[in-house]
């Protein structure tokens, strides 16, 4: 196991280097949200700060998920490249973030893997939470990976506030309106601005 601190941004955070074998799930488990080519977002809880995540790559298939975890889905992916898992914030570049440490596993690229996504801690988040990159997060992340054939997308757990509303909102999610809310790639600052501007209307 290998851990990572991640910036999320707008609610997001890319999960790299995965792409989804089957997309014709918008949002899984009001957890994840796949793009139209396969990207996978994780929806975190803040809208900007720190998250606490951890990485496993496995030979085989893990026992079932702890009960602390409070939203839990899986999906088939294949690795886009031979590089270790890494969350990045939507609208960053991928030498943004933190380089994994040097006990991160390498995915090989092009094999096809089983991912499970556990998360806990996004309701702790206020709906428009600013935390400062070295504050405490409220939200944790567990991935699992193992080589795996494709299979159907499944929602082992949902319990959350968090999940109950992003999976009854999942239109917003559709294509890539949700990564950019139609204003581009804006800085930071600018982007902050704007969605509590937003929140407020």
């Amino acid at each position: 196991m290998y851990k990572q601190v991640a910036q999320t941004e707008n609610w997001r955070l890319d999960l790299l280097p995965l792409v989804a074998t089957d997309t014709s799930d918008t949002v899984l488990g009001g957890t994840v949200s796949i793009d139209d080519e396969g990207g996978i977002a994780l929806h975190t809880g803040a809208m900007y700060g720190p998250v606490d995540a951890a990485f496993e790559v496995l030979g085989s298939v893990p026992d079932g998920p702890a009960q602390e975890w409070e939203d839990v889905v899986e999906l088939s992916v294949r690795a886009a490249e031979a590089a270790p898992l890494i969350l990045i914030g939507i609208f960053s570049d991928g030498g943004e973030a933190d380089e994994p440490g040097t006990d991160a596993d390498m995915l090989e690229s092009g094999r096809d893997y089983r991912v499970r996504i556990h998360v806990r801690g996004r309701d702790k988040s206020g709906s428009d939470e600013l935390i400062e990159p070295d504050g405490t997060p409220n939200d944790h992340v567990l991935v699992q990976v193992w080589p795996s054939e494709p299979n159907r997308p499944t929602v082992t757990k949902m319990s959350s506030a968090k999940a109950g509303e992003d999976e009854r909102n999942s239109e917003t999610f559709s294509g890539s309106g949700y990564v950019t809310l139609g204003m581009g790639d804006p800085d930071r600052e600018d982007l902050i601005a704007q969605n509590l501007r937003d929140a407020g209307e």
